[in-house]
Parts: C-alpha cells; sequence; structure tokens
C-alpha cells in the first residue's frame, strides 16, 4: 500500500466531505425555521401549543438540530468498531453516501417530518471522519502519527472556513433564489450532497483499504461509554473535569444551535451573510489551531487556561447579542471562539496529566461521551429557551452555565504526574470541539 497516496485521499476525501458539512450547518437552523412555518401538521400544532412557544420555528430548528447530534452520538462508536472488523474503506464509503442521501432529500423537501428524518439519516451514518482519522493512523508509525493526524485537523479548517463561504455565495445566487422560488429546491443542499456523493467515489476509486486483514482478524470490540465512564471518574479531580467539559460544551453549542436565527432576528440575515458569519468563525478557529494552541500549551499552565478561557466565554456570550453590527459583533467573536478553544485544549491537556497511562483510552473516550452530551443538551435548550422568551436569553443562559463551569474549574487539583503535554495532541482537542 501506497502510504502518501492513502493519505492525500484522505485528506481530499475528508476535506470535500466537510466542504458539504460546512455548506449545512450555518443555513440549517433558519432552513428549518423555514420549512417548520411552511409545514404545519396536526402532530407540530399541538406539540407548540402543549409548550406556549413564542417562536415555534426556533424550536422545531433545533429539533432538525439535535436530532443528527443525538443519532451520531449513539452511532460513531458502532461505526468504529464495525470498522475495526471490516475495514476503513466500505464504512467511509458508506457513511458518505447517506450524508449523500440526506443532504439531496432536505434540498428536494419542504416538509419538516422529512427533514427530521434526512438528519437521523445523517446522524447515522455521520460517524466518517472518526474512521478517516483511523485510517490515518493505520499506515503511520507512532511518532508520526501527531503529524499525519494533523492533516486532518488541516481539511477540517479548510473545510469549516470554505463551507460556509460557499453556502453564502449559493444562497445569494441567482439560480439559487430562482430554483428555491419556482421548485422550492435549496442549492447549497444539492451542491452538498454532489459533494459527498464526489467524496464517496474518491473512497472507491483511490483509496486503498488501510487496515491489514490480521488487524481485522485480531479487532475486538472497544469499552463501552459507561464503563470508559466508569474508569475515568476514578482519576482524582476528573469528576469535575468531565462536568466542566459538559458544561463548557453546552453553553457553547447552545451559543452555536441559535446563532443563525440571533443573525436572523437582529440584523435580518438571510442565508447568505449567514454563511459568511460562520466562515468569519471558521477563519477563528483555523488561527487559534494553526499557532495559537502551541503557544499557549507550552506557556500557560492548564488550570490557568482553563480559568481564562471559561471567562472569556462568560464575558462574550451575554454581550453578543446586544452589540451593533458590524466591528463590535464580529470583535466579540474572537474572545468567545479562542475562550472556548484554550478551555476545551487545556482541560484535555490536564485530564491526561490526571490519569494514568493504562486510562488514557478511557479517558478521552468518556471526554467525547460528556461533549457529545454536551452537543446535544445545548442546542436543544437553547432553541427552546429562544422559542419561548427570546433571542436574547439563551445567550445569557449560556453564560450562566459556563459560570458554573468556572466554579466547578476553581476545585481543580495541580496535577501530580509530569506527564509533558502535547501540541499536537491539544490540536486534536479542538477539532473534536467543533465535529
Amino acid at each position: 500500500m501506497d502510504a502518501r497516496k492513502a493519505r492525500l485521499a484522505i485528506f481530499l476525501t475528508v476535506f470535500v466531505d466537510l466542504l458539504g458539512f460546512g455548506i449545512v450547518i450555518p443555513i440549517l437552523p433558519l432552513y428549518a425555521e423555514q420549512v417548520a412555518g411552511l409545514s404545519t401538521s396536526h402532530w407540530t400544532n399541538a406539540v407548540t401549543g402543549w409548550m406556549n412557544l413564542k417562536d415555534p420555528g426556533a424550536f422545531w430548528a433545533g429539533v432538525v438540530f439535535v436530532s443528527f447530534s443525538i443519532m451520531q452520538f449513539i452511532a460513531t462508536p458502532i461505526l468504529g468498531r464495525i470498522s475495526d472488523r471490516t475495514g476503513r474503506r466500505p464504512v467511509l464509503w458508506i457513511s458518505l453516501l447517506g450524508s449523500a442521501l440526506a443532504y439531496l432529500l432536505m434540498a428536494l423537501t419542504m416538509r419538516l417530518e422529512w427533514v427530521i428524518l434526512a438528519r437521523v439519516v445523517d446522524g447515522i451514518t455521520g460517524g466518517n471522519i472518526a474512521v478517516a482519522q483511523a485510517a490515518m493512523a493505520d499506515g503511520s508509525k507512532p511518532e508520526e502519527r501527531s503529524k499525519v493526524l494533523g492533516m486532518i485537523g488541516a481539511a477540517f479548517g479548510l473545510g469549516f472556513v470554505l463551507g460556509p463561504a460557499l453556502a453564502g455565495v449559493l444562497a445569494g445566487s441567482a439560480l439559487g433564489i430562482s430554483m428555491l422560488q419556482n421548485h422550492g429546491w435549496h442549492l447549497p443542499f444539492l451542491v452538498a450532497a454532489a459533494l459527498s456523493f464526489l467524496a464517496s467515489l474518491l473512497v472507491i476509486l483511490w483509496l486503498p483499504e488501510t487496515l491489514t486483514p490480521e488487524l481485522r482478524a485480531k479487532a475486538q470490540a472497544k469499552e463501552d461509554r459507561g464503563h470508559a465512564l466508569a474508569v475515568a471518574l476514578r482519576a482524582k479531580g476528573m469528576p469535575q473535569l468531565l462536568l466542566i467539559a459538559l458544561l463548557a460544551m453546552g453553553g457553547f453549542a447552545m451559543m452555536e444551535g441559535t446563532f443563525s436565527l440571533l443573525a436572523a432576528a437582529r440584523f435580518g440575515f438571510g442565508q447568505k451573510e449567514v454563511g459568511y458569519l460562520f466562515a468569519f468563525i471558521g477563519i477563528l478557529i483555523v488561527l487559534y489551531q494553526g499557532g495559537l494552541v502551541r503557544v499557549i500549551a507550552k506557556r500557560v499552565p492548564e488550570r490557568f487556561a482553563i480559568w481564562s478561557g471559561l471567562i472569556l466565554m462568560a464575558c462574550a456570550l451575554p454581550l453578543l447579542p446586544s452589540l451593533p453590527w458590524k466591528w463590535p459583533f464580529l470583535l466579540m467573536m474572537v474572545p468567545l471562539a479562542w475562550g472556548s478553544g484554550m478551555n476545551a485544549t487545556a482541560t484535555q491537556a490536564l485530564a491526561s496529566q490526571l490519569t494514568p497511562a493504562e486510562h488514557q483510552g478511557s479517558l478521552f473516550g468518556a471526554m467525547s461521551a460528556v461533549q457529545g452530551l454536551g452537543r446535544i443538551l445545548g442546542p436543544l435548550a437553547g432553541t427552546v429557551i429562544f422559542a419561548k422568551w427570546g433571542f436574547a436569553s439563551p445567550y445569557s443562559v449560556a453564560a450562566c452555565v459556563v459560570g458554573v463551569a468556572f466554579l466547578l474549574a476553581l476545585t481543580l487539583p495541580k496535577p501530580t504526574q509530569g506527564r509533558p503535554t502535547n501540541p499536537d495532541l491539544e490540536e486534536a482537542a479542538v477539532e473534536s470541539q467543533y465535529l
């Protein structure tokens, strides 16, 4: 197997797939809110009436957003185990086809039920990034692992910057407007479907199987989430760190799930403008991941970095809904994005130092589980609060949630092990935060 060819194929596959993912994420809440308003039914009316919602569209946008996260939370470790037994190539191919099918369904429907189904399908097959990371690591030596996994981070960064910008261009183009008005077709989702299908073709035509038959034969099922969590909780300081990870991710995801709705409510932004806003956030992520994380990891102690990151988030979140456009609003995104990244990377690093080497796998399994739970609870709570009390409320609640995480962080013990901080590991933590 040509390792360089395999790595390049994986890089291009992930980039193309994440380009489609980046197109969908910024405009999804606006799209779901629009569909919910146009396709009311007895059961949706019954739910919104029972909840007495001020803005039902925001609530259903949250349901659409969270349905993907719930299914991905359940399916990703299963896909990983299947890939250990059958190989990376078939699982990666099927997952990309599932994403293509889901995007196509969203592009051609204006019914809320079909949109929710599409997100469920995409969530079930949406574990392709984890499988791609495993494929990238398969053919690399241990000393090369951080370097080759960094290629996944680069593909992620490029996709998250270019995807939202492309979403803005497509949604605001004459063709996109014409297709939507005349046929009810959403051009950005059609392009995302085509990109995922192209990525699946790259897997079939170019990607060799990276897992040898010998390793497939020896593969064993990984620990389940509950067992990993139980092992991680035994270490001193880990209960606080896991709860901090859950609260910080929940607060950030509360903002992430309502950001498009906030921009629409405050500034009248549509899909085009929101796409550009998310591209700006992607640039901030790339700047932090590309250089700042290394500087902070080397010079700032982990506990201080956690405190600083949480303070930046707690201060930025409640201010965001009230700041005027343009520069005050955009500049406030800097402490929010970088504070979140600082907290996430330092939390991972400190957790690694507090956990024995033989339990590192359990640690990161537990950390992934609680962060996945935060990605589910945050957008769901944020959109419900948005629907009942208006656009500013989720950001005040998110700031309070992050504030509780800061109070917990004050109780963290100093690490007693001399485990060195690995900046490449911390870059991976930044990537996983936004996936």
